[in-house]
């Protein structure tokens, strides 16, 4: 006699940003009937169905993850095979963050949550492959021309930064006996120098764009009003961790790990559907200035983005 076995897999589209929006999550739920199997082999087949269920799920929020305000992940995977096989080979190794299996009416039912990391924000997501250093290689680094620079600086601030950034001669003159005023000069230009530098002293960036309805992409691009890029895929090393999320300044801040214990807080500007975060023009210089001097954390990734959804 023909056995049959019954197991159904309800589709479920509970699938969110992890409340941390390090992570995506997707559930998954599979059934198989009690009456025809022993206990642990029905528990067994309910929970691999809610995997698999899960895993699908999963595959449909990845592919609706914004690149820009006008592209998924989905239309990567179509226009590069490339990013099509890491993509899929990153849900391969998706995580389960949770599991549950009960008896309800003659059925055991199963539930199962998975996961995959945007980016390596939380502990879980530290070891395993991002969608953001997945997709980074992908993405159009803006020219040299396009890119924020000393000489878009004021004369005044391009000045005040060359002159902090330079290494001083503190020497005393062979002949410093025979002109008194000369050493009083020569220190105190690396004095102010030092003091402009400690009081310019900043680890990282937080970008503050609640306002502005900003959700997690995975191209982002943080411009002057005219264009001028300060801080894009191309401005770090290629698979680098370099998009960071939180939910609120507060915990921006908590994410010393991430953009030490002195990060510059900044508010960009609106600007269309929100796809580029532009800052001022003071900003600009700010963060320009700060960074050249301060071991350039932004090519390290020291960057924090804090949206109020997902």
């Amino acid at each position: 006699m023909k056995r049959w076995i019954w197991i159904i897999s309800l589709l479920s589209c509970q699938a969110t940003f992890a409340n941390d929006l390090s992570m995506i999550t997707a559930e998954g739920f599979g059934f198989s009937d009690a009456n025809r199997f022993s206990e642990p082999q029905a528990r067994l087949m309910a929970l691999r169905a809610a995997k698999i269920d899960a895993q699908r799920n999963l595959l449909e929020v990845i592919n609706g993850v914004r690149v820009t305000a006008g592209t998924t992940v989905k239309d990567m995977m179509l226009e590069s095979d490339i990013i099509g096989t890491r993509v899929k080979g990153m849900l391969q190794g998706a995580f389960e963050t949770d599991s549950r299996v009960a008896l309800e009416d003659g059925s055991w039912v199963a539930s199962v949550k998975m996961a995959v990391c945007m980016d390596k924000s939380d502990a879980l997501c530290r070891a395993k492959p991002t969608l953001a250093s997945i997709t980074q290689p992908s993405l159009i680094g803006a020219p040299a021309e396009a890119r924020y620079a000393a000489s878009d600086l004021p004369a005044v601030s391009a000045a005040a930064l060359k002159q902090t950034a330079a290494p001083q001669n503190t020497a005393e003159p062979a002949n410093a006996a025979s002109v008194p005023a000369a050493p009083v000069q020569a220190v105190a230009a690396p004095v102010t120098a030092k003091a402009d530098a400690i009081a310019n002293r900043a680890t990282g960036l937080i970008l503050d764009a609640r306002a502005l309805n900003y959700t997690p992409m995975l191209d982002v691009r943080v411009r002057t009003g005219s264009g001028k890029e300060l801080y894009g895929p191309g401005h770090v090393p290629m698979g680098s961790d370099w998009l960071h999320w939180a939910p609120s300044v507060v915990s921006a801040n908590e994410m010393a790990d991430i953009i030490g214990d002195a990060p510059l807080v900044m508010t960009p500007e609106p600007l269309g559907e929100a796809t580029e975060l532009v800052i001022s023009d003071n900003d600009a210089i700010k963060l320009f200035t700060s960074n050249t001097l301060n071991g350039d954390f932004l090519a390290a990734g020291k960057v924090v983005i804090v949206v109020g959804g997902s």
